[in-house]
């Protein structure tokens, strides 16, 4: 039986399948409450709760008495990346701890006890990443690569692991939407998740755990570089 908050965590992925299959676009309204409510088969309640996640995730905007609608797609502007940085730097250093604490080990299960059926899977969301990067849309890249290590943590098959990424979840689209909008960071994650795929296809747990660790390395590094060659906002 599906518990209150699994029909929620649920009718979000929906929602986000939706912006990324491009049915809505970036600026584009979302479908109200009700028509919500009959697409996706769940109570008013669920979808109001989902639409309040996506909203605190970044991913939309509830205008009062117009609805939802999806944010644009951030393009590169080294100043505002850098004003972000600095406003939530110990924020980002949790996450990015956080991250390189629970993401290898998910690796390394994945890589033991992923079915046939996860790792088909996991193949099918990193071509539609490879997709969404041709397209420019760092939105649905951010979503993309949401998928990608959500899918890692489901196939470790440990719940206490899952729930605790779901914990850290809901703070990273913002992270991935500035970390994804850097020139060519898109791009280096594309072989660097090609290679956790590999080494989980192939078994191999502890070369899944290291290339998982070197590929948070890496983005932590590619974000660190792009605020190092941006000059610090001046105060007034």
């Amino acid at each position: 039986m599906n518990t209150g908050k699994s029909v929620v965590a649920t009718t979000v992925n929906r929602i986000k399948d939706l912006i990324k299959s491009g049915d809505i676009e970036a600026d584009g309204k979302l479908p109200n409450e009700r028509e919500l409510v009959q697409m996706l088969q769940v109570s008013r309640s669920s979808v109001r709760e989902a639409l309040r996640m996506l909203a605190v995730e970044g991913i939309i905007e509830i205008r009062p008495t117009k609805g939802s609608y999806v944010l644009s797609q951030e393009q590169y502007d080294a100043s505002n990346f850098v004003t972000w940085y600095h406003q939530y730097e110990p924020e980002i250093f949790h996450l990015i701890e956080t991250r390189l604490a629970l993401e290898p080990m998910a690796a390394e299960l994945a890589a033991e006890r992923a079915t046939k059926e996860q790792i088909d899977a996991l193949e099918a969301c990193h071509e539609e990443f490879i997709g969404y990067i041709m397209e420019n849309n760092v939105l649905k890249i951010a979503l993309g690569d949401e998928r990608f290590h959500q899918l890692i943590f489901e196939a470790a098959q440990n719940p206490l692991l899952q729930n605790l990424y779901q914990v850290i979840q809901k703070m990273q689209i913002d992270y991935r939407k500035k970390v994804f909008s850097i020139p060519k960071e898109a791009m280096k994650a594309v072989s660097q998740h090609d290679e956790i795929l590999r080494f989980i296809r192939e078994r191999n747990p502890e070369a899944a755990r290291q290339h998982m660790l070197e590929h948070l390395l890496i983005s932590k590094r590619g974000l660190l570089d792009a605020v190092e060659k941006t000059p610090a906002p001046q105060g007034d």
